[in-house]
């Protein structure tokens, strides 16, 4: 199959967070960021390295009502940032394929976890706990700073026997980690058709159909789902989402003491995340900040417990 790829360059994480949720609205798997790597003469003192933000379109479907819609959105989102005019392209999908893969190596990611292509030779040592991948059109390919934390969080929260919720699950990394630690149970959501589709061959790479199930959907898809009390959820989408699916009652499926990790979040957004977390019952434990992306852990409190006292 070939894909359009649709691109355009911004100079700032903000305008690159407001493009990205465009393309997650109208692109196939979501949107890719890209560092733009200048040299010491093109780049300013003090100034952020520019992004380059990508989606990709099936050709076959790519009707030209699809792209004038993103070009007409893209229009308007230039009048509030500064961003280059879209540039689009046609390539094969071995060609996409090829792009990535041939700069990609194996990530070591917080104390045990390694992500690595299907095909790469690695020797783990005795605790890793390695992950095979083949990202395709959807995102997460641990590369990105959005995807590392909340790896690494996920590293510190799973238990043996834990159910989990991987939320927007994109190529199913978060899904496959959790399961990779221990969790006996993991269900893996995306409304996206794509990213189901990566999702469930992944999780087929790594011997885990039978510990995580990928299923086409989002949170209103929990209420006809027998979904039992979870001991945490992961989900790494854009902060708007985050903050609103908390607030429709996302961590009602959430066990007391259970845990949630949040990333995805641009710092100029994060308050809205804490004030959802806050409303939500949800004490957060722990926080990190890679440039202006920020994860966030929290808790699920527990009722309190009232002790009676004979002769009250």
């Amino acid at each position: 199959m070939n894909w359009l790829e649709i691109s355009v360059r911004v100079d700032d994480r903000e305008t690159a967070e407001a493009v990205c949720a465009l393309f997650d609205l109208h692109g196939q798997g979501g949107a890719v960021q890209e560092q733009i790597l200048l040299d010491e003469h093109q780049a300013p003192n003090g100034a952020s390295s520019p992004i380059r933000v990508k989606t990709y379109l099936p050709v076959a479907n790519a009707c030209d009502a699809q792209r004038r819609a993103l070009e007409s959105e893209l229009s308007d989102l230039a009048k509030r940032y500064h961003l280059t005019p879209p540039q689009f392209r046609e390539l094969e999908e071995q060609d996409w394929a090829y792009a990535w893969k041939s700069h990609f190596q194996p990530q070591r990611i917080g104390r045990r976890l390694v992500i690595k292509l299907t095909e790469q030779d690695f020797s783990p040592a005795r605790d890793d706990v390695v992950i095979d991948l083949e990202p395709g059109m959807a995102f997460g390919t641990g590369l990105h700073s959005t995807t590392r934390m909340c790896l690494v969080y996920l590293e510190q929260c799973v238990t043996h026997g834990d159910s989990v919720l991987d939320m927007g699950t994109g190529s199913g990394i978060l899904a496959i980690a959790a399961a990779r630690l221990g969790a006996e149970s993991v269900l893996a959501l995306d409304n996206d058709p794509t990213a189901v589709q990566v999702a469930r061959r992944n999780v087929s790479l790594n011997d885990l159909a039978n510990v995580v199930e990928v299923r086409n959907g989002s949170l209103m898809d929990l209420r006809e789902i027998s979904v039992p009390s979870l001991d945490g959820i992961t989900m790494n989408i854009l902060a708007e989402v985050v903050a609103d699916m908390i607030q429709q009652g996302l961590t009602s499926y959430l066990k007391p003491g259970g845990w949630l990790i949040a990333g995805g979040i641009i710092e100029s957004a994060e308050l809205s995340v804490r004030a959802a977390f806050d409303r939500a019952g949800m004490a957060i434990s722990a926080r990190q900040q890679e440039e202006d992306w920020v994860t966030l852990c929290g808790t699920k409190s527990r009722p309190a417990i009232r002790s009676q006292v004979r002769g009250e």
